[in-house]
């Protein structure tokens, strides 16, 4: 008998609302600390004199050990059970941060780098994993808007937090607070997610077996993940794009002051958390991911599109840039119920991390582009760029869609 037949409605209400809090708080946990030491850059160039180009490579090595590391973090945890996945991930993440600032030297920094990135890792696989087998069909998508508008609390509060202890008491008492936190996390984990439910639950309630090393390939090349894979690397790399270079564009395009700039990327943010949150209602109420992400996207293109091809003023780019954000936080639970409509039951956390790596990795790519566009005096390119590959992932969407659709029937043998 599954847990939620001997629950009432009230109690499956409550446990709902629980997990996901508990899995929206380590999502931003994750974003927190992938965001917690650039801020700390300047001071820790003055204090140890380590250039900047070495302090982006310890970013560079936490994301890619973390795009790495994803999918065999997925096996791990449909093979052994998120719970303690996430526990253990969770805890090398903040103690690899804390340990930064006890030992501040640069190949100690760059090996507690790749460390935190493998901790970062387990996070994607153990959170679907987690919340396919636990929350309720109808309050799926609007679990997925939590988790991601979680993820983005980290984001905004990174910055700013760090900046503020790091300047008031230095960048080493900031980074060891930084990892303490994650370590008090870790305890309000380990007493709240006795009753975690995963992938490894899902197989037993259905009587599957445990999938082969060939069996678990097989499902992670089949269509409709390959073009899930293939959909998150194109929206990635249009989003990441935007975020890291957005104000420089904005500088070099209109001659904005770089703060000013700035704003742009904190106006589409806070309309990316507002987008998310009314998403999650409308996947769960609409119950079309496919129509949502589709019109979403479009949308989006478009507004990206003015920016390329139209002077704007500034009040009008501020306008589109909420625009965009919106859209884009509105599409994010919707692309999720995607996923999973293409994940076999018992395998979400190998097939939501080798989905999640090509994120990282696509986010790895545009940058470089982007920054090739200003240094050749066109950067409104990267506007025509990502709307070529926003179009690019609708279509590869649709594809998903339809080769899912297409496999239902045989998974359902």
């Amino acid at each position: 008998m599954s847990q939620a037949a001997i629950l009432s409605e009230a109690d499956i209400l409550r446990r709902d609302r629980r997990v996901t809090t508990l899995i929206g708080v380590s999502h931003g946990a994750s974003h927190f600390y992938q965001l917690a030491l650039p801020p700390l850059f300047y001071l820790i160039n003055a204090s140890e004199g380590i250039s900047f180009a070495l302090l982006g490579a310890l970013t560079a090595a936490f994301y890619i050990a973390s795009a790495v590391c994803q999918p065999l973090s997925g096996f791990l945890v449909d093979k052994f059970g998120a719970r303690s996945i996430l526990l253990m991930g969770l805890g090398l993440m903040s103690g690899c941060t804390a340990l930064m600032g006890v030992l501040p030297y640069y190949p100690v920094l760059f090996a507690l780098s790749i460390l935190a990135g493998i901790g970062n890792s387990v996070f994607h696989p153990c959170d679907y994993s987690i919340m396919n087998a636990t929350i309720s069909e109808k309050r799926m998508a609007r679990a997925f808007s939590y988790h991601m508008f979680g993820g983005y609390v980290g984001y905004v509060a990174a910055p700013v937090a760090m900046t503020a202890i790091g300047t008031a008491f230095g960048w080493q008492p900031a980074i060891i607070i930084a990892g303490a936190f994650g370590l008090g996390l870790f305890a309000i984990l380990w007493g709240g997610s006795r009753d975690f439910r995963d992938s490894t639950h899902e197989r037993a309630e259905t009587g599957a077996a445990e999938e082969s090393i060939k069996e678990s390939v097989r499902t992670l090349m089949s269509p409709p993940v390959l073009l899930c894979w293939s959909f998150f690397l194109f929206v990635a790399m249009g989003q990441m794009g935007l975020m890291t270079f957005v104000p420089t564009l904005m500088k070099e395009i209109y001659s904005f002051e770089l703060e000013a700039a700035g704003a742009f990327v904190s106006v589409m943010i806070g309309a990316v958390m507002t987008g998310v949150l009314c998403g999650g209602y409308l996947a769960d109420n609409f119950r079309k991911p496919d129509v949502i992400v589709t019109i979403g996207y479009f949308i989006a293109t478009f507004m990206v599109a003015c920016i390329w091809y139209f002077e704007l003023v500034s009040w009008q780019l501020f306008g589109i840039f909420a625009v965009i954000g919106f859209m884009y936080g509105v599409v994010f639970p919707s692309r999720e119920l995607l996923v999973r409509a293409a994940t076999p039951k018992g395998a979400s956390g190998k097939v939501f991390g080798f989905v999640y790596s090509g994120m990282d990795f696509g986010a790895a790519v545009t940058p470089v582009l982007f920054g090739w566009f200003v240094d050749t005096g066109v950067p409104r390119y990267a506007f025509l760029c990502v709307a070529v590959l926003w179009v690019a992932s609708v279509v590869i969407m649709l594809m998903t869609n339809a080769a899912t659709k297409r496999q239902q029937p045989v998974a359902g043998q």
